[in-house]
């Protein structure tokens, strides 16, 4: 009975643990996959923009390793005066600014802001949106799992070794069954 306990214990751990590969392995293949035509993941309303030594330099109220999220909005739930976050094209890369708006015109559709004091007109289909949220070095850890060595360690190999003992599973059953 006892045994039969333990087994029971032990196969509802390795299915939990199961679950929680698969369930992190596609996290992450959205994180990498849900890229907007900036090149950021953008996903359920929100942007994420990892913070490196790139763009602190734009976004100074953040270290490196840092993850920001951005609300995306829409042109009613941005009033004047709101800090909102944009693309910016700099060096031929989408880079991410901050900056109040000054003043806004336009509709849902089409819309376009002043922002701050040196009169930078900025259309709608270039703001992101509004702070959410940050997490500090949550970056740096995402940074790396996206990496190619991160994906691999992190994503693809535990979801490979759960692949091969399955149709190792599939074949001891199918064995066993055949010499009953």
């Amino acid at each position: 009975m006892v045994i039969i306990m333990k087994k029971r214990i032990l196969n509802f751990a390795l299915g939990f643990l199961e679950f929680l590969i698969i369930a992190f392995a596609i996290v992450m293949v959205g994180i990498v996959f849900l890229k907007n035509d900036f090149g950021y993941t953008s996903f359920a309303g929100n942007t994420l923009i990892l913070i490196d030594d790139y763009n602190t330099t734009e976004l100074t109220h953040y270290k490196s390793g840092d993850l920001l999220v951005i609300k995306n909005v829409n042109y009613n739930d941005i009033n004047i005066g709101d800090e909102i976050y944009y693309y910016d094209l700099l060096n031929d890369e989408y880079i991410v600014r901050m900056g109040t708006v000054k003043t806004k015109t336009g509709d849902n559709r089409s819309s376009q802001y002043t922002i701050n004091e040196s009169n930078i007109i900025i259309p709608n289909y270039k703001v992101l949106g509004t702070y959410n949220t940050s997490m500090s070095n949550f970056g740096s850890i995402i940074s790396f799992l996206t990496s190619t060595a991160g994906f691999l360690i992190f994503v693809i190999l535990p979801v490979l070794v759960l692949f091969i003992y399955h149709v190792y599973r599939v074949i001891m059953i199918l064995k066993y069954d055949k010499d009953e």
